[in-house]
């Protein structure tokens, strides 16, 4: 799943859960968030695409946060200290990353 690239010389291994979250959840195509699994699989090819897959609805499970009880906070600030936890937890993503997942669990608190 991991693609080499030459960047001076070594070889980097890139990991493309970033591209795949995109993708996944039709950020930057869809008005709202969709589940968009035959996207990966057109991508990534079938393996790849149902492990990018997995590991996607991994991420989004770790997203959730419960509230402590009586706590009342605004989506945004929900959303933020959701993505923050997530993002010191996995390096591997990046901003991309983070705001497909930030607009898919936002979406979902409605």
């Amino acid at each position: 799943m991991n693609k080499l690239i030459s960047i001076d010389s070594p070889f980097v291994a890139i990991d493309p859960i970033n591209e795949a979250l995109a993708i996944y959840t039709g950020l930057g195509k869809s008005s709202f968030p969709r589940a968009r699994g035959n996207d990966l699989v057109m991508r990534f090819g079938p393996d790849d695409g149902m492990t990018l897959k997995a590991r996607i609805l991994a991420l989004m499970e770790e997203l959730q946060l419960p509230l402590a009880e009586g706590e009342k906070r605004s989506k945004k600030s929900v959303t933020e200290q959701a993505i923050a936890q997530l993002s010191a937890k996995h390096p591997e993503l990046d901003a991309g990353g983070l705001k497909a997942l930030g607009w898919t669990y936002s979406f979902g608190l409605r």
